[in-house]
C-alpha cells in the first residue's frame, strides 16, 4: 500500500511541474547524448560494488557538456532491501550553451548514501524504488571546495523481461534541493523515459534508452528542457571462488 501511496506522489509531482513548465516562456530545449560504461563487481553474498564512467555531450552542435566517475558499494539486507554508500567525481563544462566553445570547466564531489527497493509483481515484472541523497561540494578559485547543498532523490522504475536476454525499463525521478543557499529551485528537477537492455551473456551487454531531463533554473522562471539518448555498456566481474 504504501509503495502506491508513492507511485502517485511522482504522477502527481510530474504533472504539477509539467503543468507548471507549460506556463512559463523561458524554456531551452537541448539535446545531448550520453555514453556509459557500467563495471559490476560482487565481492561477497552480500557486498557489491559498482563504478561507472559517463561521458555527456551536446549532440547539435557537438562539445562536452558534463564528465562523471562514480564509484557506489552496495549492501544486501534481504527482503528486497539494500544500501548504498558511494562517491561521483562531477566536472561541468560552462556555460551550459553548445554554441559556446570556449567553456570552462567546474569540478563538483557528491558522497552520496542510498536506500532501494525491489518491489516483485510477477516473475517477469518488477518496481525498484531508490532514494538517494547526495552531498554537493563545488569548486572554488584556488582549487579550493565549498558545501553548496543537498540533493535528495526518488526513482521510480518498472522493469519487464520480456526473456532472460531482454528487458525493458520505465522510469521516473524526481530530484528535490535542500539548504539555505536554495530559494527558487527547491523542486529541481524532473527526468522520465525508458530503456532495452540485452545481455549477451550473463555478465556482458547493451542498454539503449531515451528520457527526458526538465530542470528549474536558479532564477525560479527559466527552465532547460533536454532530450537525451543514453548508451551503456555492461560488464560484471565474476565472483572468485573460495578455495574448499
Amino acid at each position: 500500500m504504501r509503495e502506491s501511496y508513492l507511485i502517485w506522489l511522482v504522477v502527481l509531482l510530474t504533472a504539477l511541474c509539467s503543468k507548471d513548465a507549460l506556463a512559463q516562456k523561458n524554456v531551452e530545449t537541448q539535446e545531448l547524448l550520453w555514453t556509459r560504461f557500467f563495471l559490476e563487481a560482487k565481492l561477497s553474498e552480500n557486498y557489491l560494488i559498482h563504478q561507472e564512467l559517463e561521458e555527456r555531450t551536446y549532440w547539435f552542435p557537438w562539445r562536452q557538456h558534463q564528465f562523471l566517475s562514480r564509484t557506489h558499494l552496495r549492501r544486501e539486507l534481504g527482503k528486497g532491501w539494500n544500501v548504498g554508500l558511494g562517491f561521483t567525481y562531477f566536472l561541468q563544462a560552462l556555460p551550459n550553451d553548445p554554441e559556446i566553445t570556449d567553456y570552462t570547466s567546474r569540478t563538483e564531489l557528491r558522497p552520496q548514501l542510498e536506500i532501494a527497493y525491489k518491489q516483485k509483481l510477477s516473475e517477469k515484472i518488477h518496481v525498484y524504488h531508490r532514494y538517494w541523497s547526495e552531498f554537493r561540494f563545488f569548486e572554488k578559485s584556488g582549487h579550493a571546495f565549498e558545501y553548496r547543498n543537498n540533493r535528495t532523490r526518488y526513482k521510480l522504475e518498472l522493469r519487464f523481461s520480456l526473456t532472460p536476454e531482454l528487458t525493458l525499463k520505465a522510469f521516473d525521478e524526481i530530484h528535490i534541493n535542500l539548504g539555505k543557499k536554495i530559494v527558487q529551485n527547491v523542486f529541481n528537477q524532473n527526468r522520465y523515459g525508458g530503456s532495452i537492455q540485452y545481455m549477451l551473456k550473463d555478465n556482458f551487454g547493451f542498454e539503449l534508452g531515451y528520457f527526458n531531463w526538465f530542470q528549474q533554473r536558479k532564477s525560479g522562471v527559466d527552465f532547460y528542457n533536454r532530450h537525451i539518448v543514453r548508451s551503456t555498456i555492461r560488464y560484471a566481474l565474476p565472483m572468485k571462488k573460495s578455495k574448499p
